[in-house]
């Protein structure tokens, strides 16, 4: 099994319908993989739910200062 590495960069593009993503390590190394428009969906709701909404937040923030304001 390959050794965990740091991420240094993220390339996305379109080849003939489906999207290719290119992930590059710190030291150089590429890893290039093709997926379909539904895996980039699924794709970004799990990144989605790994980094939080941050939209109910602000409403909050919004909601609690009208509040404090009457």
């Amino acid at each position: 099994m390959n050794s965990i590495k740091r991420l240094a960069r993220v390339l996305t593009d379109e080849v003939h319908g489906e999207y290719q993503i290119t992930l590059q390590a710190e030291d150089g190394e590429t890893f290039r993989v093709i997926a379909t428009e539904q895996q980039i969906a699924d794709l970004m709701d799990e990144l989605d739910d790994l980094l939080g909404d941050d939209t109910d937040e602000e409403d909050e923030v919004t909601e609690h200062k009208e509040m404090g304001d009457e």
